[in-house]
């Protein structure tokens, strides 16, 4: 903070700082950490971290230019499709719900080939075995 200056808690005079130091032509519209290197040299706040970076997300030239740093997609595969009824399928347990009839959960059976769904009533607290047996007795 030594050899900084001081900038008090007047929101109109850190939008004007913040304004200089990045909408200028000669700024070229700076990443966020280089932006706080520049500010820092100068001028310091409490909470300079925070404001440059809502300043940046209000920026819509910095939101069009923004460097993407996930890594690209890869190839998509597609699954194979099945080759008959209830071959492949997928189980979910869709919990907590109001209790009903002493249930509180449903067991969701989807068909891959058919997307034919088949719903069952049931407790949060099922087994593995009990799922089994709905799928047994369902399917």
């Amino acid at each position: 903070m030594e050899g900084r200056i001081y900038v008090p808690n007047n929101r109109k005079i850190k939008e004007e700082i913040l304004k200089k130091n990045h909408d200028l032509a000669d700024m070229e519209h700076l990443g966020q950490h280089k932006m706080l290197e520049v500010i820092k040299r100068t001028y310091w706040w409490p909470d300079l971290k925070e404001d440059i970076k809502k300043y940046m997300q209000g920026c819509f030239k910095c939101q069009q230019n923004k460097v993407q740093h996930q890594k690209k997609a890869g190839e998509l595969h597609p699954l194979e499709i099945p080759e008959g009824l209830w071959q492949e399928i997928s189980i979910d347990i869709v919990e907590p719900l109001p209790k009903s009839n002493g249930m509180d959960a449903i067991v969701v059976i989807v068909d891959w080939f058919t997307k034919m769904i088949r719903l069952k009533a049931t407790t949060m607290n099922i087994s593995s075995e009990e799922i089994a047996k709905i799928y047994r007795d369902e399917i």
